[in-house]
């Protein structure tokens, strides 16, 4: 996809030679800065790769976070900004596009490349994850295509009305994807917890087991997108023994990841069963009232 959007870029970069359509150049500037964002998450692919080690004890996976997050905030801004700027200049005069038959070329062939691109794109990712890096990628492919296809039909018909319109909605596609992935992004750099739905079960299934009274913590969040820890201190009976409480951690740690594989850390502390009302009550109410 970087290679896509770098060529993309050139190609309808080249083509404004022989157009002044605003959406072609918003759009270009669009590819631009999926370029640039691009760059720095395949940066943040090679540092992931790195094996973990006492300084950093999960590695550096979620390296493609930070980075992406920093493109998308500097670039998608700058770039916005140039949009709305070049749409403004078209709405405070007399407006007419023109648009010779090379830029029709050039951008159709950008426009083609595109196109082959996410059909491949989405063949390849199709069922195989739900990190949001990935996600991010192929949504931004999606609305990417979209606003060419604006930009496209402007250089064929030269509507000045479409063409402003186009550069309006494709400033708009720049905006809202780049909201979108950020916040993807963000949600997985602060340690956001998995789904309602999967915590839920793993509690239930975990309460259901004979030898666990009671769960007093359940912490659980992401490490990256494929990537989850969870952290649970369990109330068994006290007459428990060492051999008894790694086996019952044995079973808690498979029981949990036949729910979600994603659980790749499991933290489980053992303590003797307390005398007071239930924690997992309260657990399970807050679970209930959180979103999604």
């Amino acid at each position: 996809m970087f290679f896509v959007n770098a060529l993309s870029a050139i190609l309808k970069a080249t083509s404004t030679t022989w157009t002044n359509s605003a959406s072609v150049f918003v759009d270009m500037l669009n590819d631009l800065g999926d370029a640039v964002g691009l760059g720095l998450i395949l940066l943040g692919l090679k540092l992931s790769n790195r094996s973990s080690s006492i300084t950093y004890p999960y590695g550096t996976r979620r390296a493609i976070y930070v980075l992406g997050l920093i493109a998308i905030s500097i670039f998608s801004g700058v770039i916005f900004s140039s949009a709305i700027y070049k749409v403004a200049g078209a709405l405070s005069g007399e407006y007419m596009v023109y648009s010779g038959r090379t830029a029709r070329v050039l951008f159709t062939i950008a426009f083609i490349i595109n196109l082959v691109s996410l059909i491949l794109l989405y063949r390849v990712l199709r069922g195989n994850s739900n990190d949001p890096a990935l996600e991010g990628t192929l949504l931004d492919a999606i609305s990417d295509l979209s606003a060419s296809i604006l930009a496209l039909l402007v250089l064929f018909t030269e509507s000045v009305i479409l063409d402003v319109t186009g550069g309006i909605i494709i400033s708009l596609v720049i905006l809202i994807s780049a909201l979108s992935i950020g916040y993807k992004y963000y949600q997985v750099l602060v340690g956001r917890s998995p789904p309602r739905g999967v915590l839920k079960s793993v509690l239930e299934k975990v309460l259901n087991i004979p030898e666990v009274k009671d769960v007093n913590v359940f912490n659980a969040m992401m490490i990256t997108g494929d990537e989850y820890m969870l952290i649970l201190e369990v109330e068994v009976d006290k007459s428990l023994d060492v051999i008894d409480t790694e086996e019952l951690s044995t079973r808690i740690e498979n029981i949990v990841r036949s729910i979600e594989p994603r659980f790749k850390h499991i933290i489980i502390e053992f303590v003797a069963e307390k005398r007071e009302p239930k924690t997992y009550k309260s657990i399970m109410r807050e679970l209930e009232s959180t979103h999604a």
